[in-house]
C-alpha cells in the first residue's frame, strides 16, 4: 500500500503600500516680489491629509482633494514632509524636500530739494538715495519723455502749470528690483522787474520808469517814489499803467503839480501780494538822469 503525502505551503499575501507623497521645489525670490511655489504630489485615494515642516518647525495639517497641492510661501528654508495619509487613513510614505531662498530687495528712494518747481525755472535735479547694492536705475519723469538710466539725472519740464508723477526703478546685483514714486508740481511764481535808472529827455529811449511783472494780485499793488529828503514824489496803485510792454510808466514829474523833477537819486517802495496771498514789500534806488 502506498500512502501519498501532500505538503501544503501557505503564503501570506504581501500588500504594497500605494499611498505616497513627494515634495519638490527649488525657488529663489525677492522679499518684495511674488511668492515661491512648493509642490506636493500624492498617490492614493483622496482626500489626502499631510503636514510639512520648515527648517524642522512643523506646520498645520492640510487636507486636499487634489493629487497635487501647491504651497505658496515667502518663508525661506528647507521644506520636508512629516506625515501623510489618504482616505484609508493608512500612513503613507513621504520623500523629497524643497528649498526656498529669499533675497533682500533694494529700497528705492528719490530725493529732490523741493517737490514744487517754479514755472520760471522748471528744472529738477533728482538724486537716488536708494539702499542696497544698486547696479542700474530707470527714471520716468511723467511727461512722456524717454526714460533716463543715470543715477542722479537732471530734467527740464515745460514752462506750464502741471503735476507730474516721477518713478524710479532700481535693480540690484542679485536681480531684485524696487520702485519709488514722487509727484512734482510746476507752480506759478511771481516776479517784478524794476530798472534802476531812466532818462526822461524825450529821445524815445528809456524815457519812462516802467516795470514788468508776473503772478501778482494787481488789486494789492502800491508803488511809491521818494526824493532824498523822504518826500513823496509819485505813487500808483495801477501796475498795468506802468508796464513797459504797453509803453506805460512814470515820466519823472511830481505827481501833484506835473513839475519835472531834477536829476537825482530817488528811492522806490513797492507793495503787493502774490497769487497765493503772500505779502511782499521791496525798495531800492532809482537814478533820474536828464
Amino acid at each position: 500500500m502506498f500512502i501519498r503525502l501532500f505538503s501544503f505551503i501557505f503564503f501570506t499575501p504581501l500588500f504594497l503600500n500605494a499611498q505616497t507623497a513627494f515634495i519638490v521645489g527649488n525657488d529663489t525670490i525677492c522679499d518684495n516680489a511674488s511668492k515661491a511655489i512648493v509642490r506636493v504630489d500624492f498617490t492614493g485615494s483622496p482626500p489626502f491629509t499631510f503636514s510639512y515642516s520648515i527648517n524642522g518647525i512643523n506646520q498645520d495639517l492640510i487636507t486636499t482633494q487634489n493629487t497635487s497641492y501647491l504651497i505658496s510661501t515667502s518663508i525661506a528654508g528647507t521644506y520636508t514632509l512629516q506625515n501623510f495619509n489618504d482616505v484609508t487613513m493608512s500612513a503613507g510614505t513621504t520623500s523629497g524636500s524643497a528649498i526656498v531662498t529669499v533675497l533682500e530687495s533694494p529700497t528705492a528712494i528719490i530725493h529732490l530739494a523741493s517737490d514744487t518747481l517754479s514755472i520760471l525755472y522748471p528744472i529738477a535735479n533728482f538724486f537716488s538715495q536708494s539702499i542696497g547694492n544698486i547696479v542700474s536705475w530707470e527714471w520716468s519723469f511723467g511727461d512722456n519723455t524717454p526714460p533716463n538710466f543715470s543715477e542722479n539725472p537732471t530734467h527740464a519740464y515745460k514752462d506750464s502749470l502741471a503735476i507730474y508723477q516721477v518713478s524710479m526703478i532700481v535693480f540690484d546685483n542679485k536681480g531684485c528690483v524696487d520702485t519709488s514714486f514722487k509727484h512734482i508740481q510746476i507752480a506759478d511764481d511771481y516776479w517784478v522787474y524794476i530798472p534802476n535808472s531812466f532818462t526822461p529827455d524825450n529821445d524815445g529811449v528809456n524815457d519812462k520808469l516802467c516795470i514788468e511783472y508776473h503772478g501778482i494780485r494787481e488789486n494789492t499793488f502800491l508803488f511809491k517814489v521818494f526824493n532824498s529828503q523822504g518826500d513823496l514824489m509819485y505813487q500808483s496803485t495801477k501796475p498795468n499803467e506802468l508796464r513797459c510792454g504797453i509803453k506805460g510808466g512814470w515820466d519823472g514829474t511830481y505827481y501833484k503839480a506835473s513839475k519835472k523833477l531834477p536829476s537825482d537819486t530817488y528811492v522806490y517802495e513797492i507793495y503787493f501780494q502774490d497769487f497765493e496771498g503772500w505779502k511782499y514789500s521791496e525798495y531800492g534806488p532809482i537814478m533820474l538822469i536828464r
